[in-house]
């Protein structure tokens, strides 16, 4: 029996002549073993897209509140709002702080948040924009956002802060200085969330202390 076709002369194709010897022109693309290997590293890097997104978003819900509220109100005055989404409940802190324009001692009570709104907190600390932190949560945020909670609880401990998760649901936000005191009462959590929330923003030192007194409360036990 003879076989016929798609070999080359005296033997298999890809094999020179009379059969014998390697032909390495037939497969294309292999280096010298040693060129497979290294003790070279490349250089680290960092791909900073997914953080310029949040930045942007940031950015835009800042915009979004200071058209709403550009300047502080004056003492004794509430502003009511009703927001449809374009800012969450912690665009208020860093927009009130920047209105202040001076450190201020800040309380707030949410029942759960998110990572970026936890690292933007820990590095308003850092920036000596916020000198004291009482912030108290859900226990949902400890059980279900377990991640965002141990970022968040490490890095307070690390900077002296104090928190505390415990059966909450109010969402309050103080901010206090010498002379001024802030009050944001509002639906919404510290969470990106675009749905209709309502917001009070009160310029009111009494009304300050009394938000700041129950939570410091609480952390003290």
């Amino acid at each position: 029996m003879s076989v016929s076709g798609g070999f080359g002369e005296g033997g298999l194709g890809g094999f020179g002549a009379g059969g014998s010897g390697f032909d390495s022109s037939a497969f294309g693309g292999f280096e010298p073993a040693d060129t497979l290997e290294s003790d070279r590293m490349p250089e680290g890097r960092t791909h900073l897209r997914r953080e310029v997104r949040r930045q942007l978003r940031r950015a835009l819900r800042r915009e979004a509140l200071a058209e709403v509220v550009p300047t502080l109100p004056q003492p004794g005055t509430s502003v009511h709002i009703v927001a449809n989404g374009n800012y969450d409940f912690w665009t208020w802190c860093p927009h009130l702080l920047e209105l202040l324009e001076t450190p201020a001692r800040v309380w707030a009570s949410t029942w759960t948040m998110n990572r970026g709104n936890a690292l933007e907190l820990l590095a308003l600390i850092d920036a000596g924009s916020i000198e004291t932190l009482v912030l108290l949560t859900g226990l949902y945020f400890k059980r279900r956002e377990s991640a965002v909670y141990a970022t968040l609880v490490e890095g307070l401990q690390e900077r002296g802060q104090r928190y505390l998760a415990l059966r909450n649901h109010a969402k309050v936000l103080v901010l206090r200085t010498a002379e001024a005191g802030i009050v944001v009462e509002g639906s919404a959590n510290f969470t990106a969330n675009p749905r209709v929330e309502q917001y009070v923003l009160t310029a009111c030192p009494e009304l300050a202390d009394f938000h700041a007194g129950w939570m410091q409360d609480a952390v003290d036990g």
